[in-house]
Parts: C-alpha cells; structure tokens; sequence
C-alpha cells in the first residue's frame, strides 16, 4: 500500500515556519528563499485542502488547522532526527547502548566484558540496567536483554516471569540467547548444624528467599516439579532483585529459586551449592533485541556475535 504523504520539502517548511512563527526565519534556516516556504506552504495547504497558516503584513500565526497539524509532523521529525543520529553513531562503530536487566548486566554480562573490549576496542559499550519494558521508539538504546516469551513464540509450562520484555514489538528483532531454567541454590554453610534436604517436603524446613519481580517463582516450580499446586503459603523474606536474593542465599541466609545462568561462578567456586538438583525451566527465555532497520550494522552485528559466542563457551 502506498503511503499517503504530501511532499517532505512542504512538510519541512511548514515545521519550520511554524515553530519559529516566520517564513523568513524559516528561509534562513532551511537555506532557501521566502518565496520557496510561501509556496511550499501553499502546496501543502492545496494537498491537504485546508489553510494552516493567517498572512499577516508583519507576521504569521497558525490556524487551527495548523495547530492540530503540528504536534504530528514535529514529533515525525524529532524521531527522523533521533534515529539519524544513531544511526550515524552505530555506523561508525564508536558507541553501543545496551539496556540489560540488572542482575544479568551485574552476574553475567559485567565478567565476561572485558573479552569483548580487548578483541573490539573500537567499539564502546554503555550499559544502562533496568527491567522496564524496552521501547526503541522512545529511548536512546541500540540493544537490550530481557527475558521472557517474544509474540508468536509458543509459551511452555514452568515457573513464570511476571516481566514485560517490550512496549512495542513493531520493527523489533529477536534472537534466543540463552534458556531462563531455575535452580534451588544455598550456601554450603546452610546445612553445618542441620542435615541438608532430601527431598522437596524437606525444603520447607528452611527459609526460602523470594524474588519480588517473580513472585510466582517457588509456588510454579513446586507445581511443575509435583503437578499439585502448594496448599500451604511458602513463607520466607522477599527481595527487589535476583543479586540481592542471591547474595542473601551465599550469606547463609535460605534457600534461593534463581537462573542458573547467573550462578555459574558461584557454584564453581563452592559459594553455592545446588540443593536438589531439579532444574525446571520458566515459561520464557532470554533475549537479544534490537532493531530490525540496525541488526545488520557493523557493531551491533559483533557485539551480537560475542554473545552468542559466550554463551556456547
């Protein structure tokens, strides 16, 4: 279908003319004659059948038809503008954005970093954290990490993710990156005084730490462990985010239902032990986004393979 647009040099004239409230301001700054926004003007108020602007002796003033018509083209092109800058920036291959929830930026990305400065040293990253839904129509980010289920992707049974990965998925691009499947994790120091769980009634003889961004976690993975839903509340403190609930569960504090994918190093090194080694994957997975105008850019196109690359190693 094609597009119904007037002419871009009328609508060029007509923002500008309109934000400065002169046709000659507006000339100089579009580095064109006054008679060239006059009648660029005139064109779009034929196309669109309707007068925008009042000709005054010494000024201009717009219509309310002008008025309404606006707040859309301005906002048309702040959004050219924002994306041609990226766009110019990511060309270049000097900075990348990317907009990583917190616990993964922290446990995960943040450690391996290093790997990729040394082998792109051309290329910046600037991490922002947050588990928001990503919108790349409004934010200044080039890539993002989240976890979840992606629309069209067949969402499975298992512990689920109370997160939204996206406000928009138009124009998105989506790759799995690696599997969100929980673990019941603890510090070894946990079971000194006390024999360790044998099996899943045990468990409740200790305290189990709660995530309050999945607050379903435990309940789901007891249901998709046994196929009954827990009749008795499970009890136990609760925190903001998973750094914060697992170094709850290396302080000896309880046991933690978290991602294995974010304690890889802790269980390595005996900081963590794995309770009853039943991992249940979630209802989701993680994921790299970015753009699908910019996945085939020179930066965005390393930094994705570095990913990828990690999580195979």
């Amino acid at each position: 279908m094609v597009r119904k647009l007037p002419n871009m040099n009328a609508l060029r004239a007509f923002e500008c003319a309109a934000r400065l409230e002169s046709f000659s301001r507006a000339a100089d700054e579009l580095c064109v004659t006054q008679g060239a926004i006059s009648w660029h003007i005139k064109r779009l108020e034929a196309y669109l059948g309707v007068p925008l602007f009042k000709r005054q002796t010494r000024a201009v003033e717009l219509t309310d038809y002008g008025r309404e018509y606006l707040p859309a083209t301005r906002e048309a092109f702040d959004q050219i503008e924002q994306a041609t800058v990226r766009m110019e920036r990511l060309s270049h291959s000097r900075a990348l954005v990317a907009d990583v929830l917190p616990t993964f930026a922290m446990r995960w990305l943040v450690p391996r970093l290093a790997t990729f400065n040394d082998e792109n040293p051309d290329i910046e990253i600037h991490l922002l954290t947050s588990i928001k839904p990503v919108d790349f129509q409004r934010d200044d980010v080039d890539v993002a990490i989240r976890v979840g289920t992606p629309p069209g992707t067949t969402v499975r049974r298992g512990p689920r993710i109370n997160l939204e990965m996206a406000t928009d998925w138009s124009g998105i691009h989506s790759e799995k990156l690696m599997p969100d499947v929980l673990v019941p994790v603890c510090s070894p120091v946990l079971f000194t005084t006390v024999d360790a769980p044998a099996s899943l009634p045990d468990l409740q003889r200790f305290p189990l730490l709660h995530n309050a961004t999945r607050p379903d976690a435990w309940p789901d993975w007891f249901h998709a462990v046994t196929g009954v839903e827990s009749a008795s509340k499970l009890k136990g403190p609760s925190f903001g985010h998973f750094f914060m609930t697992i170094q709850a569960a290396i302080e000896g504090r309880g046991i933690a239902l978290v991602p294995k994918a974010l304690v890889e190093n802790d269980l390595e090194e005996n900081r963590l032990i794995v309770v009853l080694d039943i991992p249940v994957p979630s209802t989701g997975d993680y994921y790299f986004l970015c753009r699908k105008s910019q996945v085939d850019l020179p930066a965005i196109q390393r930094f994705r393979d570095w990913l990828f690359k990690q999580c195979r190693t």
